[in-house]
């Protein structure tokens, strides 16, 4: 049964929403939805917050110390690091399921009824998990953390899925090392409800991509994500030249020639080896600075 988690700093609330038709609007900023019939809404009030990876680690070091901990230690419960080796064959499953999110209100235009998570890992529901991937879930303990310092960035740590950390970790550093793109930004995990039906309160219903550490944004300050886009994304300026723009920054890869993801680029090819581009999905859509197992 679901309870009042611990306090936690998890500074985990992200509320800069990418990727789906029915999450902020192109025109969100200024708050103008260009769906009349409520298939988006406008952008969040807020920037983005970030992990606090050090003080969530050492509260869940804590909470599982030896004067804490229950005579089971065969669980793992501390996030590991991403590395070169294959981290999902090698991990074991948590014993506990937390997680902090929200849902996104279509009445006030913004994210509201806020809630933290804290169950054993055996109750977690189907809804939790990823319906593309139910080995990806919503529980914090699920993520692993990149620390994108080792491949020489400034972008900090992000949170993905364990069953994708370790390939996204070696194509960040691909990208890196390769010297060919800079990257600059990054948003890996991060729950919330932004998407689906809308229920009695005036909530949205489903949760992200981001929201099973399935999905990962690069440079959205250079990638922004269009509507009403006929054409598809060749990598140039004039693709996005008749469309509107949303949320991150205008698409102009010969002005940003390092900075923009492209069809033919490092970051598309190196990416799109086991997730999909958001730059390509069905639709008038394009979200550029997206990946993930759908696209979407």
């Amino acid at each position: 049964m679901t309870k009042p988690m611990l306090p936690l700093s998890l500074g985990c609330m992200l509320f800069a929403l990418h990727a789906y038709a029915e999450e902020p609007c192109p025109d969100a900023h200024n708050n103008v939805p260009l769906d009349t019939r409520g298939g988006c809404v406008s952008d969040l009030d807020a920037p983005p917050t970030h992990f606090d990876f050090d003080a969530l680690e050492k509260k869940m070091q804590d909470a599982n110390s030896p004067q804490n901990a229950s005579p089971d230690t065969t669980h793992q419960t501390t996030p590991r690091q991403a590395t070169t080796t294959n981290t999902a064959q090698t991990r074991s499953e948590p014993k506990t399921c937390t997680y902090s999110a929200y849902a996104w209100d279509t009445k006030k235009k913004r994210a509201t009824n806020r809630f933290e998570v804290s169950k054993a890992y055996a109750d977690v529901s189907d809804d939790e998990r990823d319906p593309n991937d139910p080995r990806c879930t919503i529980c914090r303990e699920d993520q692993i953390a990149i620390d994108t310092a080792e491949f020489g960035l400034k972008t900090g740590k992000i949170l993905i899925c364990h069953a994708y950390a370790d390939q996204v970790a070696s194509a960040l550093k691909t990208i890196a090392e390769s010297g060919d793109f800079v990257i600059e930004k990054l948003e890996g995990y991060r729950p919330g409800k932004t998407r689906g039906p809308i229920d009695s309160q005036g909530l949205r219903t489903l949760w992200s991509n981001h929201s099973f550490g399935a999905a990962i944004d690069i440079n959205a300050h250079k990638n922004a994500i269009y509507s009403h886009c006929p054409n598809p994304i060749t990598g140039s300026r004039d693709d996005v030249s008749t469309c509107k723009r949303g949320i991150g920054g205008a698409y102009d890869p010969k002005a940003n020639p390092k900075t923009s993801i492209t069809p033919n680029g490092i970051v598309y090819k190196t990416m799109t080896k086991f997730w999909k581009w958001g730059g390509e999905i069905d639709g008038d859509t394009k979200d550029i600075m997206h990946f993930s197992i759908t696209g979407y």
